[in-house]
């Protein structure tokens, strides 16, 4: 009875937070009222460093929403949400595991409960248990026939349809009660210990370190003859990249890239020639060293040219990254620059896993296990910035020519930068500009203006309050 109070109050506050608002603060203040509720009861999952992770993600992309309120803020709360739901039951799996974890017992986990065909009965001899389900069955036939069976005789008699008629409940909210009922399945479902037993038992099971087989001499031949093929391919990489880094660093070192295309192209098709470089590289070495070879005595020359090679990839990252950062400081920020970025980052991760793959005879599960958790956390670190704002605020003060029509083109929180600056600069926009700035920006103060607590930002509420669009008029 006591969880189940705690379960009606807490959907009181999550219809409370969510319904006809936006996303905001209550996706923060949601977050805690989750944590509370599944650690009351699951205590003993919070044990665990997981668990203990998973939920500290959660609360602090949670924050992020109200602190930044981005699209990709909102978005990997979501997620995170979902993994910290499959976290419960996720014990040492891999984090999609646990993300399809969490979707199964979002949706399913108090029937999880009862489907189970292996779940254990506990007897209670001392106490009976109470059964909801049968007492919420009565209460849906109580009032449920007599509503049917009352808008049936309203239809046969005159005089009964009068009284129907008189009967005034228009004081209750079907959507909200439908809304609260809604919020306390899902809290339900959360907190209903759940997981898919198969696919988490084949991926708690499956080991990630490669063990040695016994061979035969001709199976030793084999691998003497694909270290030799591997050494050669490594090597010829090597020597490759090695003559491409040299042109390469040569060209930005004696480049001024005055025009942005120019810079534009050896950076973005760079960036994409890199990247298929070394996936391809990355599935040959996976190739070459997947079985007995990793244990062969004789492959101390491959693998030290696998080493070079992840070195030379590294540098060539450590250039394209030079590269990029010009093209930032020349032309400013943008969302394709900021995703190079990010690609360069998750190429540097990928290089180290491999190396740690190739160093600690790892198998291919470890290297698809660490990679998809640490794109997952450095997703969630970017989702601690409002780009949009980012990009208005230093490319406006950084950057001497900068895109004023790609900033116009962003979404409505950064319109009251844009807004401030065409103030400040008003010959640098037309005059349709002026009105296209000015009109976005009334309409973002007046849904500033009109947001209750539960969907307030952080940067809403930082925003000082509007100016008059005659005195803006005037000025211009």
């Amino acid at each position: 009875m006591k969880r189940q109070l705690i379960l009606w109050i807490s959907a009181l506050g999550f219809s409370t937070l969510f319904y006809h608002q936006d996303l905001g603060l209550n996706m923060f203040i949601f977050a805690i009222i989750a944590v509370i509720v599944v650690y009351l009861a699951h205590r003993e999952a919070f044990k665990r460093v997981d668990m203990r992770l998973s939920t500290l993600l959660y609360l602090l992309v949670s924050l992020f929403v109200f602190t930044n309120h981005s699209a990709l803020a909102i978005c990997m709360s979501i997620m995170s949400f979902i993994v910290f739901a499959g976290s419960i039951s996720g014990i040492r799996n891999a984090i999609y595991v646990q993300g399809l974890n969490g979707l199964y017992q979002t949706f399913l986990g108090t029937l999880h409960h009862h489907l189970d065909p292996k779940k254990e009965k506990k007897a209670t001899k001392t106490s009976k248990k109470r059964d909801y389900g049968f007492i919420l069955l009565c209460i849906l036939l109580v009032i449920g026939l007599p509503v049917i069976f009352a808008s049936l005789y309203r239809n046969i008699n005159p005089i009964f349809e009068k009284w129907i008629a008189a009967i005034d409940l228009s004081f209750i909210n079907m959507t909200w009660l439908l809304f609260t009922c809604m919020g306390y399945v899902l809290l339900r479902n959360i907190s209903s210990k759940a997981s898919l037993d198969i696919l988490t038992n084949i991926d708690r099971e499956t080991p990630q370190n490669l063990t040695k087989k016994p061979i035969s001499e001709e199976q030793e031949s084999l691998l003497h003859k694909e270290q030799l093929l591997g050494s050669m391919v490594i090597g010829v990489l090597n020597a490759l990249i090695l003559f491409f880094l040299i042109v390469d660093i040569w060209y930005v070192a004696n480049n001024t890239f005055q025009h942005a295309s120019e810079l534009s192209k050896t950076v973005h098709e760079g960036v994409n020639a890199l990247i298929t470089s070394i996936l391809i590289a990355i599935t040959l070495i996976l190739i070459f060293f997947r079985g007995n070879l990793n244990f062969y005595k004789k492959s101390k020359r491959l693998r030290i040219l696998t080493y070079i090679w992840i070195i030379l990839n590294s540098v060539l990252v450590i250039v394209t990254t030079l590269k990029n950062y010009i093209y930032i400081t020349d032309f400013g920020l943008t969302y394709k620059r900021i995703g190079v970025i990010i690609y360069l980052t998750l190429c540097i991760v990928g290089l180290c896993t491999t190396y740690f793959k190739v160093a600690q005879r790892k198998n291919v599960l470890y290297l698809v296990r660490i990679n998809a958790r640490i794109a997952f956390f450095i997703i969630i670190l970017m989702s601690s910035f409002s780009w949009n704002r980012e990009i208005t605020r230093y490319n406006l003060s950084q950057v001497k020519r900068p895109d004023l029509s790609y900033l116009e083109s962003m979404g409505g929180n950064n319109i009251d930068l844009l807004y401030a600056f065409a103030k400040a600069h008003p010959e640098k926009f037309s005059t349709e500009s002026h009105l296209h700035i000015q009109n976005k920006y009334d309409v973002y103060m007046k849904t500033l203006n009109n947001q209750t607590w539960q969907s307030k930002t952080l940067a809403g509420m930082t925003i000082p309050p509007s100016v008059d669009s005659k005195t803006y008029s005037n000025e211009k």
